[in-house]
Protein backbone atom coordinates (compact mmCIF):
# COMPACT_ATOMS: atom_id res chain seq x y z
CA UNK A 1 0.00 0.00 0.00
CA UNK A 2 1.18 3.54 -0.69
CA UNK A 3 0.12 7.11 0.06
CA UNK A 4 -0.12 10.05 -2.37
CA UNK A 5 0.99 13.49 -1.21
CA UNK A 6 0.15 16.63 -3.19
CA UNK A 7 2.39 19.69 -2.86
CA UNK A 8 1.06 23.21 -3.20
CA UNK A 9 2.74 25.89 -5.34
CA UNK A 10 4.57 27.46 -2.40
CA UNK A 11 6.11 24.09 -1.50
CA UNK A 12 7.15 23.45 -5.12
CA UNK A 13 8.74 26.92 -5.25
CA UNK A 14 10.53 26.27 -1.93
CA UNK A 15 11.93 23.03 -3.35
CA UNK A 16 13.22 24.79 -6.48
CA UNK A 17 15.00 27.44 -4.40
CA UNK A 18 16.59 24.75 -2.25
CA UNK A 19 17.66 22.73 -5.30
CA UNK A 20 19.32 25.78 -6.89
CA UNK A 21 21.15 26.59 -3.65
CA UNK A 22 22.23 22.97 -3.17
CA UNK A 23 23.60 22.69 -6.71
CA UNK A 24 25.44 25.99 -6.59
CA UNK A 25 26.96 25.36 -3.17
CA UNK A 26 27.92 21.76 -3.96
CA UNK A 27 29.70 22.95 -7.09
CA UNK A 28 31.61 25.60 -5.14
CA UNK A 29 32.52 23.10 -2.41
CA UNK A 30 33.64 20.47 -4.92
CA UNK A 31 31.06 17.97 -3.61
CA UNK A 32 30.53 15.00 -5.91
CA UNK A 33 27.59 12.62 -5.83
CA UNK A 34 28.37 9.02 -4.92
CA UNK A 35 27.02 7.99 -8.32
CA UNK A 36 28.55 9.22 -11.56
CA UNK A 37 26.63 12.28 -12.71
CA UNK A 38 29.25 13.86 -14.98
CA UNK A 39 27.22 12.93 -18.07
CA UNK A 40 24.15 14.91 -16.92
CA UNK A 41 23.49 18.45 -18.11
CA UNK A 42 23.14 21.22 -15.51
CA UNK A 43 19.44 21.42 -16.41
CA UNK A 44 18.95 17.70 -15.75
CA UNK A 45 20.87 17.91 -12.45
CA UNK A 46 18.62 20.81 -11.38
CA UNK A 47 15.52 18.83 -12.35
CA UNK A 48 16.68 15.78 -10.35
CA UNK A 49 17.59 17.87 -7.30
CA UNK A 50 14.29 19.78 -7.52
CA UNK A 51 12.32 16.52 -7.60
CA UNK A 52 14.37 15.20 -4.68
CA UNK A 53 13.63 18.33 -2.64
CA UNK A 54 9.93 18.00 -3.48
CA UNK A 55 10.10 14.36 -2.35
CA UNK A 56 11.59 15.49 0.98
CA UNK A 57 8.70 17.92 1.48
CA UNK A 58 6.19 15.19 0.56
CA UNK A 59 7.79 12.80 3.07
CA UNK A 60 7.78 15.48 5.78
CA UNK A 61 4.08 16.10 5.11
CA UNK A 62 3.39 12.37 5.37
CA UNK A 63 5.34 12.25 8.65
CA UNK A 64 3.38 15.32 9.82
CA UNK A 65 6.55 17.29 10.59
CA UNK A 66 5.52 20.80 11.65
CA UNK A 67 7.27 23.76 9.99
CA UNK A 68 9.56 21.55 7.91
CA UNK A 69 12.54 23.36 6.36
CA UNK A 70 14.68 21.78 3.63
CA UNK A 71 18.36 21.44 4.47
CA UNK A 72 21.10 23.12 2.45
CA UNK A 73 24.80 22.18 2.52
CA UNK A 74 24.41 19.25 4.91
CA UNK A 75 25.31 16.61 2.31
CA UNK A 76 25.48 13.36 4.31
CA UNK A 77 26.15 14.98 7.70
CA UNK A 78 22.54 15.07 8.88
CA UNK A 79 19.24 13.47 7.89
CA UNK A 80 16.87 15.02 5.37
CA UNK A 81 14.15 15.04 8.02
CA UNK A 82 14.92 15.06 11.75
CA UNK A 83 15.44 13.01 13.75
CA UNK A 84 16.63 10.22 11.42
CA UNK A 85 14.82 10.10 8.06
CA UNK A 86 16.66 9.99 4.74
CA UNK A 87 14.52 10.42 1.61
CA UNK A 88 15.20 8.70 -1.72
CA UNK A 89 13.32 9.63 -4.87
CA UNK A 90 12.82 8.13 -8.30
CA UNK A 91 10.41 9.16 -11.01
CA UNK A 92 9.82 5.47 -11.76
CA UNK A 93 6.65 4.16 -10.10
CA UNK A 94 8.21 0.69 -9.89
CA UNK A 95 11.65 2.00 -8.91
CA UNK A 96 13.85 0.52 -6.22
CA UNK A 97 14.93 2.09 -2.97
CA UNK A 98 18.63 2.72 -3.65
CA UNK A 99 20.87 3.08 -0.61
CA UNK A 100 24.49 4.17 -0.92
CA UNK A 101 27.37 2.97 1.24
CA UNK A 102 27.75 6.49 2.68
CA UNK A 103 24.13 6.60 3.93
CA UNK A 104 24.14 6.60 7.75
CA UNK A 105 23.37 3.17 9.24
CA UNK A 106 21.34 4.67 12.11
CA UNK A 107 18.84 6.39 9.81
CA UNK A 108 15.59 5.21 8.32
CA UNK A 109 15.07 5.69 4.59
CA UNK A 110 11.80 6.47 2.78
CA UNK A 111 11.15 5.76 -0.92
CA UNK A 112 9.15 8.45 -2.72
CA UNK A 113 8.23 8.02 -6.40
CA UNK A 114 6.73 10.07 -9.20
CA UNK A 115 5.99 13.76 -9.33
CA UNK A 116 3.22 15.90 -7.96
CA UNK A 117 1.36 14.15 -6.48
CA UNK A 118 4.26 12.20 -5.01
CA UNK A 119 3.80 8.63 -3.77
CA UNK A 120 5.24 7.40 -0.48
CA UNK A 121 6.04 3.72 -1.17
CA UNK A 122 7.50 2.59 2.15
CA UNK A 123 10.57 2.67 4.35
CA UNK A 124 13.27 0.60 6.02
CA UNK A 125 16.19 1.13 8.39
CA UNK A 126 19.31 1.94 6.36
CA UNK A 127 21.23 -0.80 8.17
CA UNK A 128 18.69 -3.39 6.98
CA UNK A 129 19.14 -2.24 3.37
CA UNK A 130 22.92 -2.72 3.50
CA UNK A 131 22.68 -6.46 2.99
CA UNK A 132 24.55 -8.44 0.34
CA UNK A 133 21.15 -9.61 -0.91
CA UNK A 134 20.54 -6.12 -2.33
CA UNK A 135 24.00 -5.29 -3.74
CA UNK A 136 23.96 -4.25 -7.37
CA UNK A 137 26.84 -2.93 -9.44
CA UNK A 138 26.04 -0.76 -12.43
CA UNK A 139 28.23 1.21 -14.79
CA UNK A 140 27.93 4.15 -12.34
CA UNK A 141 28.56 2.58 -8.93
CA UNK A 142 27.80 -0.18 -6.46
CA UNK A 143 24.78 0.36 -4.18
CA UNK A 144 21.99 -1.49 -2.42
CA UNK A 145 18.82 -1.81 -4.54
CA UNK A 146 15.82 -2.79 -2.40
CA UNK A 147 12.61 -3.73 -4.24
CA UNK A 148 9.40 -2.05 -3.10
CA UNK A 149 7.83 -5.30 -1.93
CA UNK A 150 10.54 -5.49 0.78
CA UNK A 151 9.63 -2.10 2.30
CA UNK A 152 7.56 -1.47 5.40
CA UNK A 153 4.25 -0.50 3.83
CA UNK A 154 2.54 2.83 4.53
CA UNK A 155 -1.08 3.88 4.42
Amino acid sequence: MSVEVLLNQAEIDQALKAAMARLGNASKAGYKHKYDSAHLTPERMLQLDWQAACAEIAAAKWLKVPNFVLTIDTYKNQPDIEPDWEVKHTYRDNGHLIVQENDRDGDRVILVTGSNPFTIRGWLPVSYCKDSLYVKTTSRNTAYWVPQNELVQVG
